[in-house]
């Protein structure tokens, strides 16, 4: 778990997610809400190309994703 916080906290950027993720690690409580951002930071590899939507449509969380692409007014 170390190991892995340590990477974390050396390549991750700084995006939402990172924090709840970590905490999370750490033995932590999250609500339904900070636990979908974590898994989409760890999914994404800690958006280390960016903070972008996954672009996964298959996966059940994407319409919770905190960098999705919304087309409002459609």
């Amino acid at each position: 778990m170390d190991e892995l916080k340590n990477e974390i906290q050396k390549y991750g950027k700084s995006a939402k997610g990172r924090k709840e993720l970590l905490r999370h690690l750490d033995g932590g409580k999250l609500t339904l809400r900070q636990a979908v951002a974590a898994q989409c930071y760890s999914c994404t590899g800690y958006y280390a190309d960016g903070k972008f939507d996954c672009g996964l449509l298959s996966c059940p969380l994407h319409a919770f994703m905190p960098y999705k692409n919304t087309e409002r007014g459609k």
